[in-house]
C-alpha cells in the first residue's frame, strides 16, 4: 500500500491576524471581549488549526488515518498518511471549504501531497520529506493546483457570512489576568491627564533569518525539537508568563498583546514601561537560545554535530501611537522599523569573540544593537592571561565600534532625564538645534553646517553647580554622533575625529530627533527596577577626560584644522589668529609635562561680531590693530619670561600688512569664517573655565549630579537661548 507525505499550512497568516485586530480594536475598543477575541485568533493558529486537521482532539478531517507525524509548528504540519489520493484530495478539499467560507477568504489553506517514495527512505527521510514539503507548498504550482481542485468555491458569489468570522470561541480561562482587556487600560494617571487620548510604545520583534537556520539543520530529531520550542516559546501562553515575571516585580507594568504567531511578537505597552517591553522581547529571544545551547551540548558529537546550531538574533520595532489611533497607521509605521532593524547589519565575530542574544532595535529609524558575548567565552577567558583577553575584548568593540549600543542609549536617556531635573532645558535645546541642521541654506555648506552645530553645543552652564555635569552629559553624545574612526582620505584611525560629511549628518538627525522626543516629558520612560545585568552595569556618568577630549579638545581640533585653516595660503592666514603651541609644565615631579596650547590674538566676542557687519578689511585691520598695544620685542620678551616659568606662552601680534596680504590673496575673509573664529575662542575660553573648574566642582567631579534645588540658575544670564 502507497503511503503519501501531507503537508498543510496557513496562509497570509499576518494579514488574517491584522485583520482580527482591525475588527476588534476599532469596532470594540471599550469591549472587554476584544482581548479574549486577540488571544482566541492567536490560539485559532496554534491549536484549532491541528484539531481541525485531526493531530489532536477527538475530531478532525484525517483523524485516525495518521501513521506518523513529521512537524507541528507555526501553522503548518506535515504528516504521512495511507489513505488513497482520491481520499486525500477529497479530505484536503473539505479543510480548505470550511476555512474558505468560515474566514470569508481572509485565510489561505494550501496544501500538497505526494508519494513517500518520492524521497528517500533512510533515516533522515522525515527531515527530507519536510524541506520537499516546504519546496512544493512555496512554489506558484501549488496555488494554481488549489484553485483549480476549489475553483467552483472561490468564483461564484458568496453571501455575507451571518456571523463576524473574527468572533472566536472564547472562556474566562483563556485570558490571562496579566494582560490588559483594551489598549485603553494602558493608561494611568502617574503618565497623563486624560484617559481618553494618551500615547503607548507599540514593539514588534521578529528572528532573524529563520528559514536559513532550518535549512542549515541536518538532523530530523533536531529540527523538531527546535520547531517545538520555537512553538512554545513564541506564543501567547509565553508573552502572558514573561508578562506575570514583570508584573511581580513592578505592579505598575501592564501590557496588550497584539498577536504571537510563527516568528512574530507584536505588543503595547504604556510609554513609561518601554524598557520593560524591550527587555521582554529579549527575555523571550535568550531562552530560545538557551534550549539552542541545551541541543549542542546534549547531542555532542552526534546527530547535531554536522551543524552547530547558532545564538539566534532578533530584530524589535518600536513606534509610539494614540490609544485611539487606527491600527493600520501604527502597524505600518512599526513594521517599517522593524524592517529598517532588519537591513542593518548585525555585530560581527571577531578576534575569536562571537555575540549571543543578539538584537537590533530601530526608534525613529535610529538602529541601536544590544548583544552579549558567548558565555564560552568566559571559560576560554580562565585558561589564557587576562591581559590576552582583554586585547582580545578591545579588538572585537573596536571592530563593532559603529554599532551603537542599546545600553548606552538607554543611559543617555537617563542622564537626559536627570538634566531635565535639574533644570536644563532638554527640549529647547534639541528642537532649536533640529532647526538648524535641517535648515536648506546652512545645509547647503559644510563650514555653515559645522559652524550651526558647535555653535549650538558651546557650554553655558559651567558655573552652574546644579546644571554643569548634566549639561556636559547632554552635548558628549550630541558630539558622538558625528566622530569618525578615519584619515580624511578614509584610512582607518585609532583616534576618533569629527566629521560632518553626509552621512555624519544624517546620523545626526535622526539622533536628535530621537531625543528630542523623549526630552517631551509625555515620554518619560523608567529603569526597569530589576533589567537584565547588562543594562545595570555601573558606567561612570562623568569621566572629565572623555568629556574634555569629545567637547572640547576635538572640537577646536576641527575647526583648527578644517574651518580656519586646510592648505599652504590657509594655514598662512590662520596663523594671524590661532596657533598651535606647547609649554612645559612641572607636577610633582623633575620631569616635564608637555602641555598642548592654543596661541590666539587677543580679540573680544563683541569686536568678532562688528567684524561681519563691516566689508572693509582696512577698517577692520585699523580696529584689531587699535587694540594692540604690546610691540613684536616686547610679545617675544614675554614669551622668553613665561617659558622660563614654565607657564603658557602669551597672545599672538598682530601684523596689520601680513593681515591684509593674507586676506586679499587667500579670498579667506568672510562672514563663515568669523564665525568660526567667535565659536574657537569661546570654546577656547570655556575649555580653561573647565580646567580651572570652581572649588565646589574639584570636589565632586567624578559624582553623579545631584537633583535640583528648585533656584533658577541664572549664572550665564539667559545664554541657553542664544543656541536657537
Amino acid at each position: 500500500m502507497d503511503k503519501y507525505v501531507v503537508a498543510v499550512a496557513m496562509d497570509k497568516v499576518q494579514s488574517f491576524l491584522y485583520d482580527v485586530l482591525q475588527a476588534q480594536i476599532q469596532q470594540k475598543q471599550t469591549n472587554s471581549g476584544t482581548l479574549k477575541q486577540i488571544m482566541g485568533s492567536s490560539r485559532f493558529i496554534s491549536e484549532k488549526f491541528y484539531e481541525d486537521i485531526g493531530l489532536v482532539g477527538e475530531h478532525g478531517k484525517f483523524k485516525g488515518e495518521i501513521d506518523e507525524e513529521l512537524l507541528k509548528c507555526s501553522g503548518m504540519c506535515v504528516f504521512i498518511t495511507s489513505l488513497s489520493e482520491q481520499e486525500i484530495v477529497s479530505r484536503l478539499k473539505a479543510l480548505f471549504e470550511m476555512y474558505y467560507i468560515k474566514m470569508s477568504g481572509k485565510l489561505f489553506v494550501k496544501y500538497v501531497y505526494f508519494k513517500q517514495t518520492d524521497v528517500s527512505t533512510n533515516k533522515q527521510y522525515q527531515l527530507e520529506a519536510i524541506h520537499e514539503s516546504k519546496h512544493r507548498l512555496r512554489r506558484k504550482e501549488c496555488i494554481h493546483s488549489i484553485v483549480e481542485q476549489n475553483q467552483e468555491l472561490i468564483f461564484r458569489f458568496q453571501c455575507s457570512p451571518k456571523e463576524n468570522p473574527f468572533d472566536f470561541p472564547t472562556s474566562d480561562e483563556a485570558k490571562p489576568s496579566i494582560f490588559t482587556n483594551t489598549i485603553n487600560a494602558l493608561y494611568s494617571k502617574q503618565e497623563g491627564d486624560n484617559d481618553n487620548r494618551f500615547r503607548v510604545a507599540i514593539i514588534k520583534a521578529d528572528l532573524d533569518g529563520m528559514g536559513a537556520r532550518f535549512k542549515q539543520i541536518k538532523s530530523y530529531k533536531v529540527y523538531k525539537q527546535v520547531s517545538e520550542w520555537l512553538s512554545e516559546y513564541i506564543s501567547i501562553d509565553y508573552l502572558s508568563y514573561r508578562a506575570k515575571r514583570y508584573k511581580e516585580r513592578d505592579p505598575a507594568f501592564r501590557l496588550f498583546p497584539l498577536y504571537v504567531a510563527g516568528d512574530d511578537i507584536f505588543f503595547a505597552v504604556p510609554t513609561s514601561k518601554l524598557l520593560d517591553g524591550v527587555n521582554l522581547a529579549i527575555d523571550i529571544l535568550k531562552r530560545i537560545n538557551a534550549k539552542l545551547q541545551e541541543i549542542n551540548e546534549s547531542f555532542g558529537a552526534g546527530e547535531a554535530s554536522e551543524v552547530q546550531l547558532h545564538p539566534l538574533s532578533m530584530s524589535v520595532g518600536i513606534e509610539f501611537a494614540f490609544n485611539r489611533e487606527p491600527i493600520r497607521y501604527y502597524y505600518e509605521r512599526v513594521q517599517k522599523q522593524l524592517d529598517h532593524a532588519k537591513k542593518e547589519q548585525g555585530v560581527k565575530s571577531f578576534a575569536g569573540l562571537s555575540p549571543s542574544s543578539c538584537v537590533k532595535i530601530s526608534i525613529n529609524e535610529h538602529v541601536l544593537h544590544r548583544y552579549e558575548l558567548d558565555q564560552a567565552v568566559a571559560g576560554e577567558a580562565q585558561q589564557i592571561s587576562d591581559k590576552a583577553h582583554a586585547k582580545r575584548l578591545a579588538e572585537f568593540k573596536e571592530k563593532n565600534a559603529d554599532k551603537q549600543q542599546w545600553s548606552h542609549f538607554v543611559s543617555q536617556v537617563k542622564r537626559l532625564q536627570t538634566a531635565m531635573g535639574n533644570g536644563f532645558a532638554a527640549h529647547h535645546f534639541f528642537y532649536g538645534l533640529l532647526q538648524k541642521i535641517t535648515d536648506p541654506n546652512i545645509c547647503k555648506s559644510q563650514i555653515k553646517y559645522s559652524n550651526a552645530v558647535l555653535y549650538h553645543v558651546i557650554p553655558q552652564y559651567l558655573n552652574s553647580k546644579a546644571l554643569r555635569e548634566s549639561e556636559l552629559l547632554v552635548i558628549e553624545p550630541v558630539l558622538k554622533q558625528l566622530m569618525v574612526k578615519t584619515t580624511d582620505r578614509g584610512k582607518p584611525s585609532k583616534e576618533a575625529r569629527l566629521s560632518f560629511d553626509m552621512e555624519q549628518q544624517k546620523r545626526l538627525e535622526k539622533y536628535v530627533r530621537l531625543l528630542l522626543l523623549f526630552s517631551d516629558p509625555r515620554f518619560k520612560i523608567m529603569q526597569p527596577k530589576d533589567s537584565d545585568r547588562t543594562d545595570q552595569k555601573k558606567q561612570p556618568d562623568f569621566d572629565i577626560k572623555r568629556v574634555r577630549s569629545t567637547v572640547f579638545n576635538k572640537t577646536l581640533r576641527y575647526l583648527y584644522e578644517n574651518n580656519l585653516g586646510g592648505w599652504t595660503k590657509r594655514n598662512l592666514f590662520r596663523d594671524v589668529f590661532v596657533q598651535e603651541s606647547s609649554y612645559s609644565l612641572f607636577e610633582n615631579s623633575k620631569r616635564p609635562t608637555q602641555v598642548q596650547v592654543y596661541r590666539t590674538l587677543p580679540l573680544s566676542s563683541s569686536m568678532m561680531h562688528r567684524f561681519k557687519k563691516i566689508g572693509d578689511l582696512d577698517q577692520i585691520a585699523k580696529m584689531i590693530e587699535g587694540t594692540h598695544v604690546k610691540s613684536r620685542e616686547e610679545i617675544k620678551q614675554l614669551e622668553v619670561d613665561l617659558k622660563q616659568e614654565h607657564k603658557a606662552p602669551p597672545g599672538l601680534y598682530f601684523n596689520k600688512e601680513t593681515f591684509l596680504r593674507l586676506a586679499r590673496s587667500s579670498q579667506m575673509w568672510n562672514p563663515d569664517y568669523v564665525d568660526s573664529l567667535i565659536i574657537f575662542y569661546q570654546l577656547r575660553e570655556q575649555l580653561i573655565q573647565f580646567r580651572t573648574r570652581p572649588a565646589h566642582v574639584k570636589k565632586r567631579f567624578n559624582a553623579r549630579p545631584k537633583p535640583h534645588t528648585g533656584k533658577k540658575n541664572n549664572s550665564k544670564g539667559g545664554k541657553q537661548n542664544d543656541r536657537s
